[in-house]
């Protein structure tokens, strides 16, 4: 397998002679296929004087190469580029030299190593990345790129690389970390439905510039109590919410599970809140005695769906039954029947249910508005909900 170094190259401090040497020694003793340098466009004239010493010293060519950076402030850009860079050798063992980078760039070029499994070299020493318990290049003034990418992991909801970084980056004793480790963790869980109760009085404290914590906290509470009166208005809303972050990750059959649970969810508590049917439980007594045409109740008791001791009922049926009772939900659901069936039908063929069959944006999106709709028809207050479920973003 080639080896190619990514030697960082946006600060050389050293005098011109000793980075000459360094990059020329270093090529032939660990036997390089290639060397990147990854820097602003000035790197050019230092590359064509590497290639005249490596000549002249060892009478052979160097084989080199440039990542030119036009913006060296801007993250998302470095990352988009350095990713693209690496694209184009697939299949060589890639070691990142921060050696002569900066503060910032080094920070980057140790994350994209952890993130694809590479190596990273300071002077002549190689070390492999996943026996590296703290970084040399982590020091004061560099803590704030790697927050910029712990925050941006954590506005991405890609929570464990968040935590992961917070874990190498900053020490346990750190109140930084603690915070950070703390509303991280708790966001992790909350996003597998997992809603931990407990005093969150120092994240609201420390964390006074995310305006929506204080609501996710109230929300929280909520979440935790079955006997509260707005618990099945908070259930719905998150679940939306959930499925609209798995959306905005292109997860598009995830998304649509979700929402589809999501109309299973609203359906059993209007018909049990409102005519104490129970969805899984349905006693055909208690449906005969309901104020339903003879006609549409024998087509309702037709498809109940018997499995030793109790009758269930179907999603579609239970819309029948609530349109039957002239229920809001019931209607709502009528009057849009044709496009709920439409992915209905696709969900049954979706490659996590029966199928091969995969949802793109404009399905999921579609889904997402009619669920949305049809929970502000259960609640007319579901966007206070939904916006009180939202998941915080770090401004960066």
């Amino acid at each position: 397998m080639s080896k190619i170094c990514f030697a960082l190259s946006d600060e050389m401090n050293v005098p011109l002679e000793n980075t000459l040497d360094f990059f020329s020694t270093t090529y032939n003793e660990k036997q390089f296929e290639r060397i990147v340098f990854v820097a602003s466009k000035d790197i050019l004239d230092f590359v064509s004087l590497l290639k005249d010493y490596h000549k002249k010293t060892y009478d052979e060519e160097i084989n080199l190469n440039v990542l030119i950076l036009n913006d060296l402030q801007n993250l998302d850009y470095i990352f988009e580029r350095f990713k693209y860079k690496i694209g184009e050798f697939p299949d060589s063992d890639i070691i990142i030299n921060y050696t002569n980078g900066s503060n910032k760039l080094s920070a980057v070029g140790i994350i994209i190593a952890r993130l694809y499994g590479f190596k990273i070299q300071k002077r002549f020493e190689i070390e492999d990345i996943s026996k590296i318990n703290e970084f040399d290049v982590v020091e004061e003034k560099s803590k704030g790129s790697v927050m910029y990418i712990i925050k941006k992991s954590f506005n991405n909801n890609d929570f464990l690389l968040a935590r992961d970084l917070l874990e190498e980056y900053y020490n346990n004793r750190d109140l930084v970390r603690q915070m950070f480790y703390e509303i991280i963790e708790l966001y992790r869980k909350w996003d597998s439905f997992d809603y931990v109760e407990k005093n969150y009085d120092d994240l609201l404290e420390f964390f006074t510039n995310l305006e929506v914590l204080p609501k996710n906290i109230e929300s929280l509470h909520i979440l935790n109590d079955r006997n509260d009166k707005l618990y099945n208005s908070y259930k719905i809303a998150d679940m939306i919410n959930n499925a609209k972050r798995r959306i905005d990750e292109k997860n598009y059959n995830d998304a649509i599970i979700r929402l589809y649970r999501t109309l299973e969810y609203i359906v059993e508590v209007e018909l049990y809140e409102k005519y104490g049917i129970r969805k899984n439980d349905v006693h055909v007594d208690e449906l005969k005695e309901l104020n339903i045409e003879k006609k549409a109740l024998k087509k309702i008791l037709e498809r109940l769906d018997y499995k030793y001791p109790k009758y269930s009922i179907s999603l579609t049926s239970s819309f029948f039954l609530l349109q039957k009772l002239y229920d809001d939900v019931g209607k709502h659901y009528y009057y849009n029947k044709d496009q709920y069936q439409q992915l209905f039908q696709k969900r049954n063929i979706s490659i996590l249910i029966h199928g091969n069959y995969t949802y793109n944006c404009e399905e999921a999106q579609k889904m997402y508005e009619l669920v949305v709709s049809m929970a502000k028809v259960y609640d007319k207050s579901i966007y206070e909900y939904l916006k009180n479920t939202t998941f915080p973003k770090f401004k960066i």
